[in-house]
């Protein structure tokens, strides 16, 4: 009897934490996004007004986690334009196990203050969690693609595009050190032969009430090669208004 008891609890004891981690992968939504919205305005001897715009959606089927956003800004002073930029990235993973996947992105940026009509990038590759919880996630992931940059005007040698093949490479964090609050990172690099462009942003998030949050964030665009009267690094400081759904 004793024997069999024992067994039982041994038995019981390998199955519960089996169970535990199941229901804490099936407690994450299947749809779930958020929506910002930061507005910056001066008037006196400076007239000027900023708006900056987020949107992430993420959208969970079987195997597949598709990752949606959308990203806009738009800035003026004394009424002349001086910031206009969208930014459009899609990317799906396929869950290999747990904690490794394969994934599928592209991206579209038209930003003409930084020498270009616009760029777009498709890369594939693979990604590994090293964390991947509630309260914790943190991932890697690389890849190789393609990348496609459209001149706003034909160059000296008549040339109006260009493209090259990319190494891409990433990271995202994220830690909730209270239930009100949390901390998110991201960086990815797509490096070419000709031009390298990096992102990096660092927010945090508090909770107002319900749905409602704010969001503090910092936001760095580095790109290796851009016209003479262009500079190589934008940064970005934002404070927006979040709506979780």
């Amino acid at each position: 009897m004793k024997l069999v008891a024992i067994r039982r609890f041994s038995l019981f004891s390998l199955v519960l934490p089996l169970s535990a981690a199941v229901q804490a992968q099936e407690a994450k939504p299947a749809n779930e996004g958020s929506a910002s919205l930061g507005y910056v305005g001066t008037t006196g001897n400076t007239e000027s007004q900023t708006f900056e715009t987020q949107l992430r959606y993420i959208m969970r089927r079987s195997d597949w986690v598709h990752n949606f956003e959308l990203q806009g800004l738009y800035a003026e002073q004394e009424e002349e334009v001086n910031g206009e930029r969208l930014y459009l990235q899609g990317k799906s993973d396929y869950q290999i196990t747990d904690d490794d996947y394969a994934f599928l992105k592209a991206s579209y940026t038209d930003d003409r203050f930084t020498g270009f009509e616009y760029q777009a990038t498709t890369s594939l590759g693979y990604g590994h969690y090293f964390y991947n919880r509630d309260d914790l996630v943190l991932e890697t992931f690389g890849g190789l693609g393609y990348r496609y940059n459209k001149l706003p005007q034909a160059d000296e040698n008549g040339i109006e595009s260009e493209g090259e093949g990319i190494l891409t490479l990433g990271e995202n964090f994220m830690w909730a050190f209270s239930e009100s609050a949390k901390m998110t990172q991201s960086l990815s690099t797509e490096i070419g032969e000709e031009l390298t462009v990096s992102r990096f942003e660092l927010g945090l998030v508090s909770t107002l009430i319900g749905n409602l949050a704010t969001k503090i964030a910092f936001q760095v665009r580095h790109i290796s090669e851009v016209p003479e009267d262009r500079e190589n690094v934008d940064t970005q400081t934002s404070v927006s208004l979040v709506y979780e759904f």
